[in-house]
């Protein structure tokens, strides 16, 4: 051997060496439910590294410093699949220390292997439409920079729309264009914007465009940045795989290797609870809220009847409660009650500080605590066990879906894409789904169209393997015909349509994707209630 390849040989193995390491890891699949997951990052908390609820995309953005877009390659799952990992760190350990460690992790427990190269990534393009360029030169030599026309107002009044965004620019080159669009309409643009105009200069302009958020309830009215940037600039705005620097998988294992012996016991988190909480009945003249929500500071509030509190704790979507937490006494579908919580200071629970911002605790360590108050407060005891329950099976019509076998490669996920052609203006953006079990869309139509949706959902189709698909349809709020009502037979197919062209999840999933859901009989697990005070102990 070569003393150059051997000393560079040495190198090697003396860098790997000396990574540093975590002490001891738990590493697991995350019990909590796609339906309320939700992550903020890794935190540093009483000599432990905590990440909860964490894809292995964001794993490895976290371990190496890159963006989740900027990494190529790997399987499909490393986009859905949850992990929790709690490890212990020395005294002092730094955010970029354990970040270090966080790689040594994912080579040692799931045999991650990374490389550099330039590789195709999502970006949206900015480039001149077949109608050319409607922008004008810039009147003057002044800094570039876009203000907001008429300021920014407060918030709607009840039952208002709120208005569209109006921008002012002057001075911008088209690499500001693109620069200031990103950042301006992070709503819709969730991938870094790529100037390939190759227009010379600076330029004045205005843009109006409708906030993503308000984009279905206006309907026709509104106007997406899309629509926005070709009618009022003529440029387009296309999302494109573009080859950029990228931190590329080689390979990576789903199943991460056993934990060290009593790892796990060593690195248990205690359970979240509220430091306190004052629970009293609902207003009976006032509005039926249900939900829990991080109000700020050390501040959470829940709402709900008994039984929605129940099931909020047990990650239960609210529409699919009545079927999945059962035993219950009448009393809880009528008394509802305001919880005005204080998460903990420290611990599990406590608001994190990520990058620099506060950050409320992810909301499966809320339900978590008010799980815990449920069982402190209400004396709630429980058990599962499966049952004969109402479900919408998701079956298959004729012989082939409307839907193309996936690439195992691609990344599993569905992201709302408003570039895409609508069928009704009704409706909000299509969804553009990749790699998708039938599993997974089952699971995404609960999420989504809770509106529409009062029991589980379940794969019925006996398809295999992930599946590329468009799908979109109006939402329930805006659909003139109500969701089917639960007295429908079981075994009869639902269907439901608008005179407005409105188009119902149901009509959309035989529709779009040659599906259908279709009420029966299935066994599922639910939560029985073996016993739940009437009113809360003090």
């Amino acid at each position: 051997m070569k003393k150059t390849a051997l000393a560079g040989l040495l190198a090697t193995m003396t860098a790997f060496a000396q990574q540093p390491k975590f002490e001891m890891a738990d590493v697991h699949i995350s019990p909590t439910s796609h339906l309320t997951a939700q992550n903020f990052g890794g935190v540093l908390r009483a000599g432990k590294y905590v990440n909860r609820d964490v894809t292995m995309l964001s794993l490895i953005a976290a371990a190496y410093g890159v963006a989740e877009d900027a990494i190529s390659g790997g399987p499909g799952w490393i986009a859905s699949d949850l992990f929790d990992i709690i490890a212990k760190v020395p005294d002092g350990t730094t955010t970029a220390a354990a970040n270090q460690m966080l790689q040594s992790l994912l080579a040692d427990r799931f045999e991650l292997v990374i490389s550099t190269g330039t590789h195709p990534v999502p970006r949206y393009v900015l480039s001149v439409g077949k109608g050319g360029s409607k922008l004008k030169a810039a009147s003057g030599s002044g800094n570039s920079n876009c203000q907001p026309i008429g300021g920014p107002g407060g918030p709607p009044a009840p039952g208002e729309l709120p208005p569209n965004i109006k921008v002012k620019c002057t001075s911008m080159t088209s690499a500001d264009i693109a620069e200031n669009l990103h950042q301006m309409a992070g709503g819709y643009l969730d991938h870094d914007v790529i100037d390939q105009t190759k227009l010379e200069g600076s330029f004045d302009f205005n843009i109006e465009w409708t906030g993503r958020g308000a984009l279905a309830q206006k309907g026709p009215e509104g106007i997406s940045i899309f629509d926005a940037v070709s009618k009022q600039l003529g440029l387009e705005l296309k999302l494109q795989d573009v080859p950029q620097p990228a931190t590329v998988i080689q390979s990576v294992n789903r199943k991460p290797t056993p934990n060290a012996a009593g790892a796990a016991a060593a690195l248990a988190l205690p359970p979240a609870r509220f430091e306190e909480a004052a629970i009293k009945p609902a207003d009976p003249n006032g509005p039926n809220r249900t939900g829990l929500i991080y109000t700020g500071g050390s501040q959470m509030v829940a709402s709900g009847t008994t039984r929605a509190l129940i099931g909020m704790g047990f990650q239960i979507p609210q529409g699919i409660a009545n079927d999945l937490v059962v035993g219950l006494p009448k009393s809880a579908d009528t008394n509802r009650w305001e919880i005005t919580a204080k998460v903990p200071s420290t611990g599990e629970g406590a608001p994190n500080v990520v990058r620099g911002r506060p950050q409320p605790p992810p909301l499966s360590v809320g339900l978590e605590m008010l799980h815990g108050l449920m069982i402190d407060r209400f004396e709630l005891k429980t058990h599962m066990e499966n049952r004969e329950i109402t479900v919408y099976a998701l079956t298959l019509v004729g012989a082939k879906p409307k839907m193309t076998q996936a690439n195992e490669q691609e990344r599993s996920g569905c992201q709302g894409d408003p570039s895409l052609p609508k069928p009704t203006p009704n409706m909000q953006a299509m969804l553009n789904c990749k790699n998708m079990s039938m599993a997974e869309l089952a699971e995404n139509i609960l999420r989504r169209a809770g509106g529409y949706i009062d029991h589980p959902v379940v794969d019925a189709t006996g398809l295999e393997g992930g599946w590329d698909f468009v799908m979109g349809w109006t939402a329930a709020g805006a659909f003139r015909q109500p969701p089917p009502q639960t007295d429908q037979p079981a075994g009869g197919t639902v269907q439901a349509s608008d005179p407005s062209g409105g188009i119902s999840v149901f009509d959309a999933v035989q529709r779009q994707l040659g599906l259908k859901l279709v009420k029966q009989t299935h066994s599922y697990p639910v939560i029985v209630v073996d016993h739940i005070s009437e009113k809360p102990i003090e």
